[in-house]
């Protein structure tokens, strides 16, 4: 059964942790069991999006809601497949529409570990800054089974960009970020191209607008996880928007969008 998203309470400083996932069936219960009751406590919501996979991804989710366990837990089934980036935009609507304050982005894939949110909010919570990218390659961050190969190309985007930003970049996108929504421009972020390649453009625009960001180390995990992403593709294509992005001025490589290109509706029993 599905019934229309609803309006959650606002409350001050509060944050929407929404779980994006695309055929995770093995992988949602294990991350929703590493969400401890201390962590959904400072959720305001915590939202499951399904984004129409082929699997029992939305299914398992709701064996967990069926338990108890996460009193705030919610699962949603968008209403076309809208990609990784037209998952988050629904996720950025999502808490629009119920006053949040932040949105944490955790991907349902269990490659970030939910353990290394509080240390993402500390950071927010401290005013060093009001929203904080996960890093996968920061000193501190902690590897396992990512392919050395991976790691030296994503090292050697991670200065093109740094040099070609004038900005210091550490990682392009993780599977684990803070974003305050007083920091985003939805008409912009609408615009962003809804693929995998999302991630580069809400970078670069958060970059020519200026907006104050830090990178904390994370833990990042590959041992089940099917990749939807080739690698290749989608090194080229972040080169070329950031080359279209300094050299022609150009920020969006989607199309014009609008809220109503973005419909979820939550799953119930």
């Amino acid at each position: 059964m599905l019934r229309k998203t609803e309006k959650a309470a606002t409350t001050s400083n509060s944050y929407l942790l929404a779980i994006t996932c695309y055929n995770c069936e093995p992988q949602i219960g294990r991350v929703l069991g590493k969400i401890t009751p201390e962590l959904a406590d400072r959720m305001s919501e915590v939202m499951v999006i399904d984004n129409r996979s082929e699997d029992r991804t939305a299914e398992k989710a709701l064996e967990v809601v069926r338990t108890g366990r996460i009193p705030n837990l919610h699962v949603y089934r968008n209403k076309e497949n809208y990609s990784l980036g037209g998952s988050h935009k629904v996720a950025f609507l999502h808490a629009l529409d119920m006053g949040a304050t932040h949105v944490v982005i955790l991907h349902g894939d269990d490659q970030a570990d939910p353990a290394d949110i509080p240390a993402l909010l500390d950071v927010v919570e401290t005013g060093v800054c009001t929203t904080a990218l996960g890093s996968r390659f920061n000193r501190k961050s902690r590897l396992f089974g990512y392919d050395w190969k991976r790691i030296l190309g994503n090292r050697v985007l991670n200065v093109v960009y740094t040099v070609l930003t004038m900005r210091y970049v550490e990682d392009l996108g993780s599977g684990l970020n803070v974003f305050a929504v007083s920091d985003m421009d939805m008409l912009r972020l609408l615009n962003f191209a809804d693929r995998l390649t999302f991630n580069f453009e809400l970078l670069l625009d958060l970059i020519d607008r200026g907006v104050k960001f830090a990178y904390v180390p994370i833990t990042w995990r590959e041992e089940d996880q099917v990749s939807n992403a080739r690698n290749f593709n989608i090194a080229w294509t972040a080169f070329k928007n950031l080359c279209h992005w300094r050299f022609r001025k150009k920020t969006f490589f989607g199309g014009p969008k609008t809220a109503k290109d973005y419909i979820t509706v939550e799953v119930v029993e």
